[in-house]
């Protein structure tokens, strides 16, 4: 069923102009909005789902350029054993103290609750960084799903990094290639401090060979 926004602001992503109308939006994928000044026009006003947007702006949907779904978990979380005095101690006693923990069952809340938060704010697609060294292989896999469900696209990407040693920077070299091979996705790599030649040129050659791009910390 269309559905009919009523009484709506719409702000024309484009132009940045503000129009007070109604609209109409066709039901389906990849389908078409239409502005309606007059709803005597519609045929017959019952064939629509109706929303009453009084007092509300309507627009295109927002991008998020950059995301730690897993930071969903943070929330509540206890203080860090030892106050952080720098920027890499935020990282060793909050972050890869909170990335380790992550199993499968987290790794997919965390990306359910994420992604209802986005949709809240008005995102529909997301860009997101992963890391779960606990759970690497098949992370992204659980992660697409979860956003699939509340209806948001992704590029996903995992952080390839040499910290926890090179076994586990292999294996996310591997759940990065698995995960290519049926998703259109990025090849993610922490900060450069983390990342060795040799992973850097390995994630360099999985960019190429899957036509793809590089998801980095450069600052």
């Amino acid at each position: 069923m269309p559905v009919l926004l009523r009484n709506a602001t719409y702000v024309d992503w484009e132009s940045l102009e503000f129009f007070h109308t109604n609209i109409v939006v066709d039901e389906g994928i990849n389908k078409s909005i239409h502005l309606v000044d007059d709803l005597k026009t519609l045929s017959s006003i019952a064939d629509y789902q109706q929303i009453d947007c009084h007092g509300k702006l309507v627009t295109k949907a927002f991008a998020v350029g950059h995301h730690h779904a897993y930071s969903a978990m943070a929330r509540g979380m206890p203080a860090p054993r030892k106050q952080p005095e720098n920027f890499y101690e935020i990282l060793k006693y909050v972050w890869w103290t909170l990335d380790k923990c992550l199993d499968r069952d987290t790794v997919e809340l965390s990306a359910l609750v994420t992604a209802i938060s986005c949709a809240k704010a008005g995102s529909t697609f997301i860009i997101d960084h992963h890391a779960s060294p606990s759970f690497i292989h098949w992370s992204l896999e659980v992660m697409a799903k979860a956003f699939e469900r509340v209806g948001l696209s992704h590029l996903l990407c995992y952080e390839i990094t040499d910290r926890d040693g090179m076994d586990k920077a292999r294996q996310g070299l591997t759940a990065t290639e698995e995960y290519l091979k049926t998703h259109q996705g990025l090849v993610g790599l922490h900060a450069s401090f983390t990342v060795g030649d040799e992973t850097l040129k390995q994630a360099t050659d999985l960019m190429q060979r899957f036509n793809s791009g590089i998801h980095v910390h450069v600052a």
